[in-house]
């Protein structure tokens, strides 16, 4: 139908100047993304999807395509930084069970009983200045410069380490998240 042949989809203003949905792409993350793939990654799942043949206007104006754009933008770092928050909190999960499996298999063959939380530590923290909050990350280049060379592409072993626990990762984005979150105290 052709009554909404000037209407702008998204707001429902008439407009002189429309893009069309279906045919035209907006600049999102770097890249032109087609406008019709951006609305349907924003748009709520319990709408019906968006279908070219359907009697809704075709076109969408200036203004919602920069908001479309921006919330396009929102959408994928949101899932990134969840998909990125994800990996570190499995990652601490495994750190924590493997801390709890070393420590009961060295209580199991020393033969000591575990000991009770209530218990003081006579542990030393190093002392630092209060200024040193930057994480403290080695690359295996800083370690030991002769096997980053002989690395070849099928090796799988981090190459980060955090230079306070000493815990290995794979990546320096890894490390970062494993000191923001493990060392948030320091």
């Amino acid at each position: 139908m052709d009554i909404f042949e000037s209407f702008c989809r998204t707001c429902g203003n008439e407009c002189l100047e429309s893009l069309s949905i279906y045919k035209e792409s907006a600049q999102a993350l770097d890249k032109m993304v087609p406008i019709s793939d951006m609305l349907a990654a924003c748009l709520p799942a319990s709408l019906p999807p968006l279908n070219p043949e359907d009697d809704y206007p075709k076109q969408i104006c200036r203004i919602c395509v920069k908001k479309l754009s921006m919330a396009f933008e929102f959408s994928h770092q949101w899932l990134g930084a969840h998909s990125e928050f994800n990996v570190a909190l499995k990652f601490e999960q495994r750190r924590r069970r493997s801390q709890a499996s070393k420590s009961q298999s060295q209580s199991q063959t020393q033969g000591q009983a575990p000991t009770h939380p209530a218990e003081p530590k006579n542990e030393q923290l190093p002392t630092e200045p209060a200024d040193a909050v930057t994480p403290k990350i080695q690359s295996e280049r800083e370690i030991a410069p002769s096997t980053v060379e002989a690395k070849s592409s099928t090796d799988s072993r981090p190459g980060f380490k955090c230079g306070i626990c000493n815990e290995c990762f794979y990546t320096e984005k890894a490390c970062k998240f494993h000191f923001k979150f493990s060392h948030k105290d320091l």
